[in-house]
């Protein structure tokens, strides 16, 4: 059984989601929707599947993870602008197109297996749900007649799905080299009368195409100790995590520094330009544990004396260290924030946040001692200590999800900004998040009300993390103004609205720490 799915795609419905990878690698519980639409048709079956936008991201995976599956791929272009169509991708697989099969949109996730129950004819699947004619093609099953988008409501219809199936595929073929709509396969079902095709309901289809459908299916097939990035996914498969980046470099010196942090963090199995490979880590996540003080306490003791190993530099290293600090810590965060800004086209300005009146970021920035700031210890450093990066496995902890560098270099970090890494998961954590135990509520004339729930077990460990500070004589000033930065540094890159949630958190934040140590 022939199964073609088209990913040329840009996805432009999904904007932000799509803006660095395709929409077939958009991550849906613990995979991508490409391996959920491979995984849903049986082993006997091949697949050709068409490229191009981000085409080498989808091709390295399925090369890394559906190796055992028999899978051509094809090129198109253009795959976007006026001159692209769906029609034009299909056109690529015509070749191999020498038997009848299914069509199966890059956007839609079901799992009815009676698709596969023998068809004497033509198939179009339509959703057993409401219709929505202004976003979907429409079937009216009684006169089995199919309808394109319109942009008027009609409620005796059902919703195409973007699968299909093609029994009379020499006609396809020739329709599909005529066609000059660009309707691509629905092109072929126009065409037939109502006695040429039948049409089958299914009760369970997730449409991935667009954010708020896309949202439904994350629910769905929810992992809740992923948070979906766009720049970024981690998939797990068998036995193995696939960690997938959309930059290169990040990949490159994530593998570097598995070396420097071994055998803190998991030894990587094989990389390519976008992913890398290693074994899942048995154990439990410290966010997990009941008793999660008694393991924290345990666990910084162990991060002292055996993890955060002091670098010495000579004053040439250690200058140009501490100006890494400074882009680190300053000009990545103006740029970040200005980013966010011009994402969300609002611009720096004062605010009143749960009743207390917040200056400008700008005025805040201002009165950091930056050279104190700046002034880092630098030692072999994680760069993203929270819980549930944390793997208590056997009398040992595994570390996942190092970061790539620390502006710049790889062989060592700011230890402050591991210290204010972990701080910040006490506030913030991802079970918070994937619960959505969040709100933003906005008042008028800049008056914003944000409120969040923060766990018991994390205001104990938090204390326990301070007195731990005061011992080690560890500035907590630097470690409380390094948080609040991190929250304004990190908001851009998530979805909306937790990214304006943690830009109103970073302002809080920040402007307490002012407050308390800046006189």
């Amino acid at each position: 059984m022939l199964v073609i799915i088209p990913t040329a795609g840009i996805g432009s419905r999904l904007d932000y989601f799509t803006e660095n990878f395709n929409k077939a690698m958009v991550q849906i519980g613990d995979e991508p929707s490409i391996s959920k639409i491979i995984n849903f048709y049986p082993k006997y079956c091949k697949f050709v599947i068409i490229l191009g936008y981000k085409q080498n991201h989808i091709k390295e995976y399925i090369k890394l993870v559906h190796n055992d599956r028999n899978i051509k791929f094809r090129s198109v272009f253009p795959f976007e602008g006026k001159d692209s169509s769906l029609t034009l991708t299909l056109t690529q697989a015509i070749n191999d197109i020498k038997e009848p099969f299914f069509f199966h949109a890059n956007d839609t996730i079901i799992l009815d297996k009676n698709i596969f129950k023998p068809k004497k004819k033509n198939t179009i699947f339509v959703h057993s749900g409401k219709s929505d004619c202004l976003k979907y093609a429409t079937v009216d099953i009684k006169k089995n007649k199919i309808y394109p988008k319109q942009s008027k409501l009609i409620t005796n219809r059902k919703n195409y799905i973007g699968v299909s199936y093609i029994k009379d595929f020499k006609d396809f073929k020739e329709i599909l080299r005529k066609d000059k709509s660009k309707n691509g396969e629905l092109s072929f079902f126009y065409k037939l009368n109502t006695d040429q095709f039948e049409t089958k309901i299914v009760d369970d289809w997730f449409d991935i195409g667009s954010k708020e459908t896309k949202e439904i299916a994350e629910k769905f097939f929810s992992n809740k100790n992923i948070l979906s990035k766009n720049d970024q996914g981690i998939f797990f498969h068998k036995d193995k995590v696939i960690k997938f980046f959309t930059n290169p470099n990040t990949i490159k010196n994530r593998c570097k520094r598995s070396k420097i942090l071994k055998p803190f963090v998991p030894q990587i199995l094989k990389y390519s330009k976008f992913f890398y490979v290693y074994k899942y880590v048995k154990g439990k996540t410290l966010s997990s544990f009941d008793n999660k003080e008694f393991f924290f306490k345990n666990f910084l003791n162990n991060l002292y004396k055996k993890f955060w190993k002091k670098i010495h530099l000579n004053n040439k290293e250690y200058i140009n260290f501490t100006n890494n600090c400074f882009n680190f810590y300053y000009e990545k965060t103006v740029s970040r924030i200005n980013y966010l800004f011009e994402r969300n086209d609002f611009k720096d300005q004062k605010h009143v946040i749960n009743g207390k009146s917040i200056p400008k970021i700008d005025t805040m920035i201002s009165k950091i001692d930056w050279d104190f700031i700046k002034s880092g210890v630098p030692v072999n450093f994680h760069g993203d200590l929270h819980f549930e990066n944390i793997i208590k496995n056997g009398n040992d902890f595994k570390l996942l999800d190092w970061r790539e560098d620390f502006a710049g270099i790889t062989e060592y970090g700011d230890l402050y900004y591991d210290l204010a890494k972990i701080n910040h998961g006490f506030i913030i954590d991802h079970k918070l998040i994937s619960l959505n135990n969040f709100k933003i509520m906005s008042l008028g004339n800049n008056k914003i009300n944000i409120s969040y729930k923060q766990s018991p077990t994390n205001k104990k460990c938090k204390k326990i993390f301070f007195e731990f500070l005061k011992k080690k004589n560890f500035s907590l000033e630097k470690v409380e103004l390094l948080t609040a930065l991190i929250y304004l540094n990190v908001a851009p890159l998530h979805h909306y609205p937790y990214s304006l949630f943690l830009y109103y958190l970073g302002k809080v934040e920040l402007n307490k720490a002012i407050k308390q140590y800046i006189k």
